[in-house]
C-alpha cells in the first residue's frame, strides 16, 4: 500500500504544468534558431563572419552574400569571402568557424601566395536556414495525453512548435554530419612541406584539391610526392616540369573530411612563405682561369700536403675546397668572380695561394686563421683578435649585414650599431676558426671599421661620411629553397673536383642551385651512396649497381 502511494506521488510530481512545458519549449526553440534560423539572415551571418575574421586578424575582409536558395525543407545562403592573412591566421579562422554556434559549411577554399608574404584567401561558405513554408513532421506523441484546461488554439500552436523543434533538431544533426571544413587540408599542407625545400604558390579545395608550387632538386620533389600519397590526401595526378634550378609541380586529387572535434596538429610553418630569389642558379659567368701548380718530379715530388683538382668552379668556391680539407679559413669579397680550373699536387698552402695570385691578380692576405681575398689592395691588414667560440661557416655571397647579425645571435656581445643600407656581400669558408677572427676578416673584406662608443660597438664605412647608426639586424628571411647534399640525385650530381690535405680525398659537386657540396665516402645522395673518392673519380653505389664518375681533364 505504501509503495503504491509513493509511486502515485512521484507520477504527480513528474507532470509539469503546461506553462512550464511552454517555457522550456520556447527556450529550446530559441537555441535551435541561433543554430538554424527560421529564414535567411544574411546580414547577421555577414557580421558573424567578419567578427570571426577580425578576431584572428585577417585583413581586407570582404563578404558578399548571394540570394537565398530553397528546396523543400532546405534553405541556404551562400557567402563569398575574400581576405588577406598569414597561414596561421587562416587556420585559426576556420577553427572558429567549425566551433561557432551558427552552422556553416565550407564549400570551397582557395589560397594564393602574394609578393607581400601574405596569402590571398577566397572561400565559399554556406549558411543553412529553415524555410518558412517547409513541411513539418507530426508532433511527437505524449503518454500523458492532452493537457486539461488548455484552449485548442494554444495547444495547436504548442504542437506545431514541438514539430518545428523536432524538425530543426533532426536537420541540425544531419547538417553537422555533412558539413565540410578545410582544417585537415590546411594541417596536411603544412606537414608535407615541413623541413623540405618546397614552397606552395596556390592551393584549392572543393570536391577535389589542387596544389601548385616550387621545389629544388628532383629528389625532394619525389620525396614530396611520396609524402603526399602516403598522407591524408588522395592524390590522383602529380605533374612537374623543370624551371631554372627548381621543379614546378601540380598535385590533384581528393581530400577526406575531418570533423570539428578531430585532434589535428596546428600548422607550425607557413607553406606559402615565398623564397626571396626562387630558382636562381648562383653560378659565375665571364672569365675562365686555369691555375696549374708545379708538376712533381722524381727529384722534387713536392713538400706539401695539398692536392686539388678542381674543374670550372666559381672562383669563390675554390677557397671553400681549401677550407673543407683544413687548409685554413677564408673570407672572399663579392668582387672575386669568374670560374677557375685548378690543378696542384703535393703543394703547400703558400704555394697554392701564390699560384692563384699569379694567375688571377687577386689579393690574398698573408697569414692568420682567416685570410681575406679581394680584388682591392689589402694594405696593412693585421690579424684579427683571437678568442670567441669556434665557428664554422659555409656561406656563399651572403649579405654582410645578415652575417654580422647572425654572429650577434651566437655571441650577444658582438651586437653593434651600423650605417643604414647595403653593406656588401662576402663568401665565408671556415672550419672551427675563432669567431672574433672571422668577424674581423668580414669587416676588413667589406671595407668597414669598428670603434667603441659608450660600451657599444659601432661599425662604420671606411672613409665614408658620418651616417646615423642603427642596430645591425637581418634584412630579410633566410632562403627556403635550399638543397641539402643528401637531397641531390645521381642525375643532378655535377662532379666539379676532388681535394686532399694528406688524408683521404673529398669530392665536390654542384647542386642545381649552384651551391658546391663536399662528399666523403659513406655520404648519401637521394638515390645513391658515395662508396669511394679517388684522385681521378668518384664511385657511387646506386640501386642499379656501381657508377663511376670521372673528373674531366684540365682544360688547355
Amino acid at each position: 500500500m505504501l509503495l503504491t502511494l509513493c509511486a502515485a506521488v512521484l507520477a504527480a510530481q513528474s507532470v509539469r504544468p503546461f506553462a512550464e512545458e511552454r517555457l522550456l519549449l520556447d527556450r529550446r526553440l530559441e537555441t535551435l534558431r541561433r543554430i538554424l534560423p527560421d529564414g535567411p539572415t544574411p546580414s547577421a551571418d555577414v557580421l558573424l563572419v567578419r567578427e570571426l575574421a577580425e578576431a584572428v586578424r585577417l585583413a581586407r575582409v570582404e563578404i558578399q552574400p548571394r540570394p537565398p536558395v530553397e528546396s523543400g525543407a532546405r534553405g541556404e545562403v551562400v557567402h563569398d569571402l575574400t581576405a588577406l592573412g598569414g597561414y596561421e591566421e587562416i587556420d585559426r579562422f576556420f577553427q572558429r568557424v567549425a566551433v561557432s554556434h551558427r552552422l556553416a559549411d565550407v564549400e570551397s577554399l582557395t589560397l594564393t601566395a602574394t609578393s607581400e608574404n601574405v596569402i590571398q584567401l577566397a572561400a565559399v561558405l554556406r549558411f543553412p536556414y529553415g524555410p518558412a513554408r517547409a513541411p513539418l513532421p507530426p508532433p511527437p506523441e505524449s503518454s500523458r495525453g492532452r493537457p486539461a484546461g488548455v484552449p485548442r488554439p494554444t495547444l495547436d500552436a504548442f504542437l506545431r512548435d514541438q514539430s518545428l523543434a523536432f524538425a530543426k533538431s533532426d536537420a541540425i544533426a544531419a547538417r553537422r554530419r555533412a558539413r565540410r571544413s578545410p582544417r585537415l587540408f590546411l594541417s596536411e599542407l603544412a606537414a608535407v612541406v615541413r623541413e623540405r625545400p618546397v614552397v606552395l604558390g596556390y592551393a584549392s579545395l572543393g570536391e577535389e584539391f589542387t596544389v601548385r608550387g616550387l621545389a629544388v632538386g628532383e629528389g625532394p620533389v619525389r620525396a614530396f610526392e611520396r609524402r603526399l600519397e602516403r598522407g591524408f590526401l588522395r592524390v590522383s595526378e602529380f605533374l612537374m616540369a623543370k624551371q631554372g634550378a627548381c621543379h614546378r609541380f601540380e598535385a590533384r586529387g581528393k581530400s577526406p573530411y575531418a570533423g570539428p572535434d578531430a585532434e589535428l596538429p596546428v600548422p607550425m610553418e607557413d607553406p606559402f612563405e615565398q623564397d626571396p630569389v626562387p630558382c636562381r642558379v648562383d653560378r659565375d659567368a665571364g672569365r675562365r682561369l686555369v691555375v696549374k701548380g708545379r708538376s712533381p718530379s722524381a727529384k722534387d715530388p713536392g713538400r706539401g700536403p695539398l692536392t686539388l683538382r678542381l674543374r670550372d668552379v666559381d672562383f669563390a668556391d675554390a677557397f671553400q675546397a681549401l677550407a673543407v680539407v683544413g687548409a685554413g679559413g677564408f673570407v672572399v669579397h663579392e668582387s672575386i668572380v669568374g670560374r677557375v680550373s685548378l690543378e696542384v699536387t703535393r703543394a703547400t698552402l703558400d704555394e697554392t695561394l701564390a699560384a692563384v695570385r699569379k694567375a688571377s691578380g687577386a689579393e690574398i692576405s698573408g697569414s692568420g686563421p682567416v685570410r681575406v681575398v679581394s680584388t682591392a689592395p689589402l694594405v696593412g691588414r693585421k690579424d684579427g683578435p683571437g678568442g670567441g667560440a669556434p665557428a664554422s661557416f659555409a656561406l656563399k655571397r651572403v649579405e654582410v649585414r645578415d652575417l654580422l647579425a647572425g654572429m650577434a645571435d651566437v655571441d650577444p656581445g658582438l651586437a653593434a650599431l651600423g650605417p643604414p643600407g647595403f653593406l656588401g656581400r662576402v663568401s665565408v669558408w671556415t672550419k672551427d676558426a675563432p669567431l672574433f677572427a672571422v668577424r674581423s676578416a668580414v669587416l676588413d673584406a667589406a671595407g668597414l671599421t669598428e670603434r667603441s662608443e659608450e660600451e657599444r660597438r659601432v661599425v662604420e664605412r671606411r672613409n665614408g661620411p658620418g651616417e646615423a647608426a642603427s642596430p645591425v639586424a637581418r634584412g630579410g628571411p633566410e632562403p627556403r629553397l635550399a638543397l641539402r647534399p643528401e637531397e641531390i640525385t645521381v642525375l643532378e650530381f655535377q662532379l666539379a673536383g676532388v681535394a686532399s690535405a694528406g688524408g683521404g680525398f673529398v669530392a665536390f659537386a654542384y647542386a642545381p642551385t649552384g651551391q658546391l657540396h663536399p662528399y666523403r665516402p659513406g655520404d648519401r645522395l637521394a638515390d645513391a651512396v658515395v662508396r669511394a673518392v679517388e684522385s681521378t673519380d668518384v664511385l657511387l653505389e646506386t640501386d642499379e649497381g656501381p657508377l663511376r664518375i670521372v673528373l674531366p681533364p684540365l682544360p688547355d
